[in-house]
């Protein structure tokens, strides 16, 4: 979806379902549960919190009603997109910002690589 590395989710439509750990989602619930998976991500890193990425798992468990098992294997397994969402959050100012780095995250270099 996000990355070259990363499941490449471009060719479907969005009312396709798609693995999302917990059972079969929509392609966009999918991406809506990346967004806000990303987004406590972002919020653990800004706060220093130890194990963001375990941190936002039980988040996802929380808030989508999901067994914690599924969240840490949805989390664990889309880790790269996650982190690439949280560097746009963090690097935005406004929706269209955030927008416009979502579709750069496309073209970024591979990992290791300093971002732009």
């Amino acid at each position: 979806m996000m990355t070259s590395s990363g499941p490449d989710y471009s060719t479907l439509q969005e009312s396709e379902m798609v693995d999302a750990g917990n059972g079969k989602a929509t392609l966009q619930e999918y991406k809506k549960r990346l967004v806000k998976a990303a987004r406590m991500y972002a919020m653990c890193q800004k706060t220093q919190v130890p194990e963001p990425m375990d941190v936002t798992g039980l988040a996802v468990a929380a808030f989508e009603d999901m067994p914690l098992k599924q969240a840490l294997i949805f989390v664990r397994s889309n880790e790269q997109n996650i982190e690439d969402l949280a560097w746009a959050f963090e690097n935005s100012k406004s929706v269209e910002e955030f927008e416009r780095r979502v579709k750069e995250i496309k073209t970024l270099p591979e990992r290791g690589q300093p971002r732009g």
